[in-house]
């Protein structure tokens, strides 16, 4: 889920995955440098994000880890 907050923090594209290993295999062939967040999960399963390396970097001070 998409809380404004998150919204305010993202300022380009963020791609969902439910895997790290699906994640880590799109970050690598991104044409532009991408890094992993470890996402909000639901509780019964992770959710990993593929985002800019600015986005990564607010998301970070903001208290999500990284990948």
């Amino acid at each position: 889920m998409t809380t404004n907050t998150l919204k305010t923090l993202i300022k380009s594209t963020m791609l969902r995955f439910n895997t790290l290993g699906n994640a880590a295999s799109f970050a690598n062939r991104a044409t532009y440098p991408m890094r992993i967040v470890l996402g909000d999960h639901d509780g019964e399963r992770d959710e990993f994000w593929v985002v800019t390396p600015a986005d990564a970097s607010r998301l970070e001070r903001a208290g999500y880890e990284l990948a």
